[in-house]
């Protein structure tokens, strides 16, 4: 089996409910992981699924349908030519059939777990506080 780097697409309620009101332009989210399977085809079927339970753990509702709002899942086939070459150590690996832990993709970990992240790399955070922002300097 090989492991391929899927990016998935998906919403949170917070980014979502500020598109509506008028305040941002672009609510999705995507995140990637490492999924072990036969196939591209195969871990990107299974990245369908993580995206559906995704979207509803984050949302809390089971009423959402990944598929009807138009998400949708990809391979990132080049990792070494692609903005996520750094992010691999920071991404979590699953088996086809295997749930990651969906906690670990929302914003609240993420963020708090990225800071930790860039720390371990050595490289410098910056956090404006005032529009809960944040850039990494590369």
């Amino acid at each position: 089996m090989t492991e391929f780097l899927i990016g998935i697409m998906y919403h949170e309620p917070e980014s979502y409910a500020h598109w509506n009101s008028g305040l941002v332009e672009d609510y999705e989210s995507s995140v990637g992981i490492l999924i072990e399977a036969n196939s591209s085809e195969e871990a990107i079927a299974w990245a369908g699924h993580i995206g559906q339970s995704l979207l509803s753990h984050v949302n809390d509702d089971d009423t959402l349908d990944w598929n009807a709002l138009g998400y949708f899942c990809w391979w990132e086939e080049a990792t070494s030519d692609n903005g996520w070459t750094h992010w691999l150590n920071f991404f979590q690996h699953v088996k086809v059939g295997e749930m990651p832990d969906l906690d670990k993709f929302t914003t609240a970990w993420s963020t708090s777990s990225f800071i930790e992240f860039a720390k371990r790399l050595h490289r410098e955070l910056y956090i404006d506080s005032d529009v809960f922002s944040y850039r990494l300097a590369l």
